[in-house]
């Protein structure tokens, strides 16, 4: 069973996305998987309320 999935939209700067894709190319990735893989890691990052709540904090 696939895991359900909703759609994130935003506006970058022009070169910020291009940079993006070309990364996404190269090495060999969706940008749907870089953008997954960023916002884990924002969200590590930033300690979200989210994982605060998981861990009884």
């Amino acid at each position: 069973m696939a895991e359900e999935t909703r759609e994130v939209r935003g506006r970058l700067p022009k070169d910020l996305k291009i940079a993006f894709e070309i990364a996404c190319a190269r090495l060999e990735i969706t940008q749907t998987a870089a953008l997954e893989e960023a916002i884990r890691d924002w969200l590590q990052k930033k300690d979200s309320p989210t994982d605060r709540k998981s861990q009884g904090s």
